[in-house]
């Protein structure tokens, strides 16, 4: 349909928007160097949102996995071959006119982003050349021109830009069919001259239209361009398309900044030519999905920008965890480059408005993946219940993806998700808006496989929320639909809460869990406030009973509770903050001890102040031996935790307890509760005992050194990109001190590269230094031979790079001869299998020494020590829990420690 209206549109344009000078270049959005600057000349970082489907129809997004394509040409197709041409034209203008209006906009100004880019399709404003009356002549459809006409206006009232992206092109401009819509068996963009023309009329036509407006934020031509053949002659025709188009639109707008984009989704850059001699006023585009948010991931593209002295800008991401969002977002704005999400509305969690299916609308994709009839009304109600559920107030609004790329980029603060209350049901899906580690923490937090790391379900439930904590949902007698699942050790969630006063309260908490084992405790404004409770098995995922946290003891004004998911396997519903009492009458007692991971250190945290405590207050056992407290250090920081030194080397496998029978430790007048046998949660790394061979990543602590694929023959990691002073600590426990043998496993690419060992169990004394020789490569392997003196018991042992050039892959601690200690190899003791799940075999050599063997859990606790006296022995698993357990075998002076996994 051909129509006159374009000149009114302008004339309202002129009352609209002041026309500006287009010398000074001003009045408009326009590149100066390699920043981006606004209509009123200053430096803008574009925050903004992709309309996503609603010109070009992507079949991911209508829901159409296996009943189409993906394309929109083919869902268009199937729904004229269901209910006719006319009711599939009723549905598409219903469409369009329900999936993006003025309240969308408006809203999403209101939420903090400033620029909005739609995603057109070229069918929207002419016709396919297949279609056009007169071949080499264009039929333009006003109804698209009016959308976009409509869409500025309501971006212009909001002050907000609107940046025109081609999403499909003429023929399409990518083989990745359902992005750009391509027919395979019709000419692509590529293959046809006559759809070149038509792209460069179809720009020519939208720049003469919106010439004028200061809110248009800039053309971008294409749309992820990807078509393998391009790169036959180094894009060269991708960049002599582009070179047409910007010379048309310069023909009628001289104004408006033009982004052109690479091949392959938008970022391979290469032939690409000196664009100085374009004209000026051109920034380049790239996108980016599912990969690493390194400090340099984008440096790539920032550098090709300053080569050509023009911005960057990232035109599309999205599809991922608010994690990966904030942290692309920060990354980007800490470079001055803006960026463009993707989408704004459809079906999931991970976008800021979640739209729904319906019941008939999932028939007809059933009738259409099973090939079946389905009857024509039904198809239709589906249809047009479909776009009617796209309308901004039958959406669900995710705040929480909203903070995620608006708030979260900028600061750590927690802040609350609903309004919770002392008294009322807290769900457990409503912890803070807020980072990971700082309102929640969740083991799998974001998608990296285009950085080839396996897909992450972040949310393993997909609903409610879009971070990493996975939520499903819940039928319990009391709900808000939804609970937290898939819980595991170690994670946690946070809420702000209000405390009108100093109270003791219990926590009523609602949980599930058909095998049990979990523990939960809480925190409060960083400081543990509860013991440990464990979680019983209820029956199943969907029994749900009630546990009780009591005794804890809240401060006045807002706090941040912190709940604690020490152990997992539970499903958790909502707590209940009640019972309040007298902090008066609440006992002084120790709530938790935990070693520190590598010093032999324990830390207590207690339910109130400590004011008065000596190394004779409380009896500290090591494998039942009784070890001298050295010394009790307070936390200057918390005024209800202490840290023991004590005399006694803290191993992985060691078990500890305390005893308090004295009256001496005080809290203002207030005795410490006596207790006896209070077990200490074992957190030493691991250790090994020599002789033994450490391989570089299990290292203790790691200061400035990346771990990266081992080539050597076996394998593993290495640690490298060494700098001088980048240090690994290892545990190593030596039964007699001396001076071992000490092999060094290493890559040198430098003329030479030095290490020291230290010793920093006390103070850092150097015990030696290591000059390593060329190796020829990074991955070219050699064994370096030197001594290492070692303490009797512990060492911390630190290997530290003096310069940089080498790769570490393991050390080897041998005995020499003389020490009255065997070099045997504890692999030579055979352990299987592991993981185990009934009888556990334990081959020994022909040795007439007897060997003890002693299980400990993960905490260290000892659970049985027996007697083996054969050459092969077995022993039986079946009664204990799955989990791990750390098994210590000891044969005269010869030792060693194995992790086993036991499995059900």
């Amino acid at each position: 349909m051909r129509s006159h209206s374009t000149s009114i549109f302008t004339f309202l344009a002129l009352l609209l928007f002041p026309v500006l000078s287009t010398a000074q270049n001003t009045g408009f959005v326009h590149a100066s160097g390699t920043s981006i600057l606004d209509n009123q000349g200053q430096n803008i970082i574009f925050r903004g949102i992709g309309t996503g489907n609603w010109m070009l129809q992507e079949g991911y997004m209508m829901g159409t996995s296996g009943a189409t394509n993906g394309t929109q040409w083919h869902f268009r197709q199937k729904l004229i071959s269901t209910i006719g041409l006319e009711k599939t034209n009723q549905f598409f203008n219903a469409w369009w006119d329900d999936h993006l209006r003025k309240v969308d906009v408006d809203s999403m100004a209101a939420w903090g982003f400033n620029s909005i880019r739609v995603a057109m399709h070229y069918k929207m404003f002419t016709l396919p050349i297949e279609e056009e009356p007169e071949a080499g002549k264009d039929t333009w459809l006003e109804s698209g021109f009016q959308r976009i006409d409509n869409l500025l206006q309501w971006c212009a009232e909001n002050h907000m830009y609107l940046i025109l992206d081609m999403h499909g092109c003429p023929g399409a401009q990518g083989s990745d069919s359902n992005i750009s819509d391509y027919d395979s068996s019709k000419p692509s963009l590529w293959e046809s001259e006559e759809n070149k023309r038509k792209l460069v009329a179809l720009w020519k036509k939208l720049a003469q239209r919106y010439s004028q407006s200061p809110w248009i934020g800039g053309y971008d031509l294409i749309n992820e361009p990807k078509w393998d053949a391009l790169q036959a002659n180094s894009n060269r025709d991708l960049w002599d398309m582009f070179k047409r188009i910007v010379d048309a639109v310069r023909e009628v707008d001289n104004n408006h900044l033009i982004f052109l984009a690479g091949n392959n989704w938008g970022n391979n850059y290469t032939g690409l030519p000196t664009i100085s001699n374009w004209g000026g006023n051109i920034a380049l585009s790239f996108h980016k999905y599912w990969s690493y948010n390194s400090a340099t991931a984008i440096d790539w593209i920032i550098n090709l920008g300053k080569q050509h002295n023009v911005p960057i800008w990232l035109g599309e991401s999205g599809e991922n965890s608010n994690t990966w969002f904030a942290d692309l977002i920060r990354l980007c704005e800490s470079k001055n480059v803006g960026w463009s999400w993707w989408p704004v509305k459809k079906m999931g969690i991970n976008n800021i408005l979640r739209s729904k299916s319906n019941s008939e609308y999932t028939q007809l994709m059933n009738a259409w993946k099973n090939n079946s009839s389905i009857n024509t009304t039904t198809a239709f109600n589906g249809l047009m219940k479909f776009a009617e559920d796209h309308k901004f107030e039958n959406c669900a609004i995710q705040y929480d993806v909203i903070d995620a790329m608006i708030t979260r980029p900028h600061t750590n603060e927690t802040r609350p998700y609903k309004n919770n209350q002392i008294g009322s049901e807290i769900f457990a899906v409503n912890y803070d808006f807020g980072p990971v580690g700082y309102a929640y923490f969740d083991k799998g937090d974001a998608d990296y496989h285009s950085s080839g790391e396996t897909y992450t379900n972040w949310n393993q439930g997909w609903t409610y929320r879009n971070d990493g904590v996975d939520i499903q949902s819940c039928s319990d007698q009391i709900n808000n639909g939804y609970s937290v699942g898939w819980i595991e050790d170690g994670e946690w969630l946070n809420y702000t809460i209000s405390s009108a006063e100093p109270k003791a309260y219990s926590i009523f908490f609602r949980y599930a869990s058909q095998t049990g084992g979990g523990r939960v405790y809480v925190e409060i404004n960083g400081k543990r406030v509860s013991r440990s409770i464990d979680l019983p098995a209820t029956g199943s995922w969907t029994t749900w009973n009630t546990a009780i946290i009591p005794n804890l003891i809240f401060p006045q004004g807002v706090i941040k509770l912190r709940l604690v998911f020490e152990k997992g396997n539970f499903n958790f519903n909502y707590f209940k903050i009640t019972s309040a009492r007298d902090i008066e009458n609440v006992n002084f007692d120790l709530l938790s001890a935990e070693t520190d991971r590598i010093k032999n250190e324990i830390i207590l945290d207690f339910n109130q102040q400590v004011d008065q405590i000596s190394t004779t207050d409380l009896n500290v056992k090591v494998n039942g031996t009784v070890a001298s407290v050295l010394s009790v250090k307070k936390n200057n920081d918390n005024p209800q935790q202490i840290v023991l030194s004590i005399d006694q080397s803290i191993l992985s496998n060691s078990a500890i307890t305390i005893d308090n029978s004295s009256e001496t430790c005080l809290s203002g007048s207030k005795k410490l509760t006596k207790f006896s046998g209070f077990e200490v949660t074992n957190k030493a790394a691991q250790h090994f005992s020599v002789p033994a061979k450490v391989k570089a990543e299990n290292f203790a602590a790691n200061n400035g050194f990346v771990f990266q694929t081992c080539e050597d023959i076996d394998g593993g990691q290495n640690a490298g990109y060494t700098n001088s002073g980048d240090y690994l600590d290892f545990i190593i426990y030596a039964e007699s001190a001396g001076e071992y043998n000490t092999d060094l496993r290493v890559a040198v690419n430098a003329a030479t590269a030095r290490l020291a060992f230290y010793d920093i169990a006390d103070k850092s004394t150097l015990l030696k230094t290591v000059t390593l020789p060329y190796t020829s490569g990074w991955q070219q392997w050699r064994t370096v031979s030197t001594t290492a003196n070692l303490k009797q018991g512990k060492n911390i042992f630190r290997v530290m790079a003096i310069s940089d050039g080498f790769n570490l892959n393991w050390i080897e601690f041998k005995t020499k001869e003389g020490t009255g200690i065997s070099s045997k190899s504890a692999d030579k003791w055979d352990i299987y299998p592991n993981p185990v799940k009934s009888k556990l075999t334990i081959s020994l050599d022909e040795s007439s020494i007897e060997a003890i063997v002693t299980l400990y859990d993960a905490t260290g606790k000892k659970l049985s020590s027996t007697i083996l006296n054969d050459k092969i022995n077995q022993l039986d698993m079946s009664n204990y829990q799955e989990g791990m357990y750390i098994l210590k075998i000891n044969r005269g002076n010869e030792m060693t420690t194995k992790k086993i996994q036991i499995l059900k």
